[in-house]
Order: structure tokens, then sequence, then C-alpha cells
């Protein structure tokens, strides 16, 4: 489907009657964001690790866009790391986070919504706590504004460890997003302007 370095590729693909296969490419520590954040619950305190995943997350989201693909589902499980083997660590190699699952992805149709970059979600879809607010219903014409929030509650998770939902009186779609001085007092002021 795309051959690029922030997005995990799919090798093979096969089809039963009773199951669908998916041969991808191994990330060795797939399950990082998940662990660390959702599992621990413990923060990315390293606001460079901070920038350079968002890079690559964006980068990845940049290319599906640009080529008329919403994800429509980032979540921290659809966003896995490989790690350098520790030769390519010494030749300077960084950890890398790749975009997965494209299973719920929808195509942009410009020609059915006067040249937006929308596509027709014909079924609310999404995970719980990463879904647009403007997702609220079957039949909603989205664009890459719904991954768009979703990174940033993915970003929101990696500075905090948990997501906006969990904070008291927070209620979702319904005024901005919180920030509790006490969680985000351990970031640099650039590291809060990621």
């Amino acid at each position: 489907m795309f051959d690029h370095p922030k997005i995990v590729k799919l090798h093979k693909y096969t089809e039963t009657a009773q199951e669908i296969v998916l041969i991808m490419e191994h990330c060795n520590d797939a399950m990082y964001l998940e662990n660390k954040l959702e599992n621990r619950k413990r923060e990315i305190k390293n606001e460079n690790k901070i920038r350079n995943y968002a890079k690559d997350i964006l980068e990845a989201l940049n290319l599906i866009h640009g080529q008329g693909i919403v994800h429509a589902d980032i979540k921290l499980a659809n966003i896995l790391l490989h790690r350098p083997t520790d030769d390519e660590k010494a030749a300077g190699v960084r950890p890398v986070m790749k975009l997965c699952d494209f299973g719920i992805a929808q195509i942009i149709q410009p020609e059915l919504f006067n040249g937006e970059k929308k596509a027709l979600m014909k079924e609310r879809s999404g995970t719980a706590h990463y879904i647009a607010p403007e997702v609220s219903s079957s039949m909603v014409p989205v664009g890459p504004e719904i991954d768009m929030w979703a990174f940033g509650i993915v970003l929101y998770e990696m500075c905090v460890a948990y997501k906006p939902t969990q904070v008291k009186n927070y209620r979702y779609g319904q005024g901005p997003i919180p920030f509790r001085p006490r969680d985000w007092k351990k970031l640099t002021n650039a590291g809060a302007d990621v």
C-alpha cells in the first residue's frame, strides 16, 4: 500500500472464509506506547524523544493525507516503535515510530464535497477517547482533521500518561481540552508548546 519508513510495510495479504492474514514488517518494540503510557502510566520524560516521535507520526500522516487517505483510527495501539540494532544505534540511527492498521481508513473524495478534502464516513468508527468530536454519527464528512485531533490526544498522552477524558469534570467535546498545571510543570515551556 505505502512504501515509507514511517509506515509499517504490508508484505503479504491472504484471505480465506475463516480468516484474514496480514504479514507485516516486524517492529521490535511495537507495544512501547501502550506499555509505557497505558499499562505503566509513565509519561515520556525526554522531550527530544517526544519531538522525534511526533515528527515521525506527522510525516506518516502527511504522506497518507497527501495521497487522499484519512486513517480514522490514530491511537497508541496503531503507532509502533522500531528500535535500531546496536550497530545501527552506533551509526546514529534513532528509534522510529511507524503507523499501522488502515482497516477503517477513509478515501478522500473531493468530488462529493465541492472540492473539499473530505471522505464520507458511513458508520461512526474509530476508538473511544481518540475520536474527534465532529464524528458524532454515521454519514459524516471527515477529513485529515480527525487524524490531527487523534494525534493531539496521542501527543497529550506522551506528555502526561493519561487521556484528557480522564480529567475529572471534563466532558468530551465540550470546551477546550484540560491542561492541569501540576502535570505539565515537568515539561519546559518549549516542551509544553509541542
